[in-house]
């Protein structure tokens, strides 16, 4: 005996048809005022300011070339002096943050 769920893949199958034959409609009309209702987007004044920074942050060179020349010229003259410590706490601060991320 052979059983068969045909009303699954009949439900399945109307809904497909459903969200198809429903037209994609550019604007809405209210039903009491009769007037075109559209959907729409206000950025506020706080995302300007981001924007803002975000193009300030861009212009701003990754590479500081006035400080690797000052360190350029203290090894040179070998009065360049790093403590371990710092370096040892950079090193373990940066592994940290890309085990993190």
């Amino acid at each position: 005996m052979k059983i068969t769920n045909t009303n699954q893949s009949n439900a399945l199958e109307t809904i497909i048809k459903s969200t198809e034959n429903k037209p994609a409609k550019a604007a809405a009309q209210d039903a009491k005022t009769g007037r075109d209702i559209t959907d729409k987007v206000e950025l506020s004044k706080k995302s300007q300011e981001v924007e803002r920074l975000v193009q300030k942050t861009k212009a701003i060179p990754e590479i500081r070339q006035d400080k690797v020349e000052k360190i350029k010229e203290a090894i040179k003259s070998e009065t360049y002096n790093v403590r371990g410590e710092l370096v040892a706490k950079s090193l373990l601060k940066s592994n940290i943050l890309d085990e993190i991320l």
